[in-house]
This record gives structure tokens, C-alpha cells and sequence, in this order.
């Protein structure tokens, strides 16, 4: 079992109340269109940043969504739609291996 997390930094405070917004409607879609069970937290000190995270199976599922939302244009333009909010190159992408 695996457990995916993305985290992003919000660009500006006044932004976190449109960044959570966003990550909630992204886990909305991803859970409705492709059963990820996603969940989405915000981190409480330090950066504003916004995590989403979920498990899989095995790492050929990640590989497999990444080539699915890649052709998903309702994911793609949600996506767009956050552009302003996150700071250029503050995704950071995390696989754990869950043990246990």
C-alpha cells in the first residue's frame, strides 16, 4: 500500500480562502470521477500550503491516473482555473510506502 501526497505553498494569505476552495473542489472531482478517496488538508504553521493525499495499491495505479488526468479536460480546466493561487514551482509530489 501507498500513500501519494501532494503539497502546494499558497502565494499570498489573502489567497488561502480560494486555495482551499480549489483543493476541496479538486478532491470533490477526483473522488467522484476516478474513486480516489482523496482527502485535502491545510497545513497549520509555517507556509500556507494545501496537501491532498490518498493510497493506492500499487505504483502502476499512480502511473496509470497520471496518464488518465492528462487526457481529462474537465480535470484540466479546473486545474487552470487555479493559476495565481500557488507559488511557480511549490508542488512538491510524496510516495510513501505505508508499513503496518
Amino acid at each position: 500500500m501507498f500513500r501519494f501526497e501532494r503539497r502546494a505553498s499558497v502565494k499570498h494569505v489573502a489567497d488561502m480562502p480560494a486555495a482551499v476552495q480549489f483543493a476541496a473542489e479538486v478532491a470533490s472531482y477526483l473522488n467522484k470521477r476516478h474513486s480516489l478517496h482523496m482527502k485535502v488538508g491545510v497545513e497549520l504553521f509555517g507556509t500556507g500550503s494545501i496537501h491532498w493525499y490518498y493510497d493506492l495499491e500499487s505504483l502502476d495505479m499512480s502511473v496509470q491516473l497520471n496518464a488518465t488526468l492528462l487526457q481529462d479536460r474537465e480535470y484540466i480546466e479546473l486545474v487552470n482555473k487555479a493559476r495565481g493561487l500557488f507559488v511557480d514551482g511549490a508542488f512538491r509530489d510524496t510516495i510513501v510506502t505505508l508499513v503496518g
